[in-house]
């Protein structure tokens, strides 16, 4: 792939582009320009460094010079992200890829290969587009994290042949990223992808994912971004396509926002996770019985279940699954340690046998679960 670079020093080039790609190296922003007009290159890769004009001047200027099929990568400096990616989004320019300013040099070549379709190929991944998707969310405090550090991986252990991924869409306390240190799995990277899902289709969404170290076929990613309501859309169904379970941690059900309406609207089955103490219930069915006004269905996860204890939900809301409770300190050490319980030593037994009681409910394709 002929691909523009933008670089102060030529001979380093090639240690920041992947094999296959045909590098034509500028050393200065005049000569970007000048080349970019003859040569008509497929991509572009511009150092930030390189411009002397403010971001709100040379990006759309530098995008102004390549046609509009043509994807350019920006490697930022750390003072120059925040305000390019703020750029970016408030003029709405197209097909433009912001890396981290962190990266190192390896993770800088191994990202442009994956925009560029250079590291693997979709062909790799699966596209039937028969995956199910779950939307899950609370008021908070309900044990959404915990449930996702600890379920797909025995849901793997179990269907060994099916792919799973888990999506920390969390913005407001995305403790999945820090739990699973996923920063630099952050499918917002390709934010330009999703505007056109045939586009989107054609990227293999494993690759750009982080592979439990417990299981071969469960996936993390970050996702914690100010999405638009026809991103959120796009994702859903390219990790349709692509997964078998999609597990996706939305988190607060509130702001109610337009983006959090799509998902809604577009996940197979919105879980909502509730602790076990009446007016959490409460709280959770008035809730979710004004959404079901506007034709969204929710099931109920009951958490932190004391054995006993009646667990009234309400009636028409169907309750998908019960856990039982966990000590605080039990969870707060598992934490803090990057521990899975499932994958103790000595696991909390109860708390398993939960767990598989959902996954035995799913395989009956019952949506109930009863704990107790």
């Amino acid at each position: 792939m002929k691909t523009l670079v933008c670089y102060p020093m030529k001979s380093l080039v090639n240690t920041y582009v992947p094999a296959g790609c045909e590098a034509l190296t500028t050393e200065n922003e005049e000569d970007f320009f000048r080349k970019a007009d003859i040569y008509k290159p497929e991509a572009a890769v511009l150092f930030s460094e390189m411009f002397s004009l403010p971001v709100w001047e040379w990006l759309p200027k530098a995008k102004a010079s390549l046609s509009d099929s043509v994807p350019i990568i920006i490697v930022p400096l750390y003072k120059d992200e925040a305000l390019i990616s703020h750029v970016v989004e408030k003029s709405g320019i197209q097909n433009t890829y912001l890396l981290s300013a962190n990266s190192t040099q390896e993770e800088i070549r191994n990202r442009i290969g994956l925009i560029l379709g250079m590291n693997d190929y979709v062909e790799k991944a699966k596209s039937r587009g028969d995956g199910i998707v779950y939307a899950l969310m609370s008021h908070g405090g309900s044990g959404i994290t915990t449930f996702c550090i600890n379920y797909p991986i025995l849901l793997a252990k179990r269907n060994p042949e099916k792919r799973i991924a888990v999506i920390d869409m969390n913005g407001e306390k995305p403790d999945l990223t820090r739990f699973f240190k996923l920063e630099k799995h952050q499918l917002a990277s390709f934010r330009p992808d999703l505007l056109d899902l045939s586009i989107a289709s054609r990227r293999n969404w494993m690759s750009v994912c982080k592979q439990s170290s417990h299981m071969d076929n469960l996936f993390y990613a970050n996702g914690t971004n100010k999405w638009r309501s026809y991103e959120v859309t796009n994702l859903i169904e390219v990790l349709r396509r692509q997964f078998d379970y999609v597990y996706i941690d939305w988190g607060y059900c509130f702001p109610e926002t337009e983006a959090l309406q799509r998902l809604l609207f577009s996940a197979d089955r919105n879980l909502f996770f509730v602790r076990a103490d009446p007016f959490s219930l409460e709280g959770a069915a008035t809730w979710i019985k004004r959404w079901a006004e506007k034709g969204i269905r929710h099931e109920v996860l009951v958490s932190h279940f004391d054995k006993g204890h009646p667990h009234r939900i309400g009636e028409g809301i169907s309750v998908y699954g019960v856990v039982p409770r966990i000590s605080d300190n039990r969870l707060i050490h598992s934490h803090r340690s990057h521990s899975v319980l499932v994958e103790e030593f000595f696991p909390p037994k109860q708390y398993i046998s939960s767990l598989h009681a959902i996954i035995d409910s799913e395989k009956r394709k019952r949506g109930a679960v009863v704990y107790g």
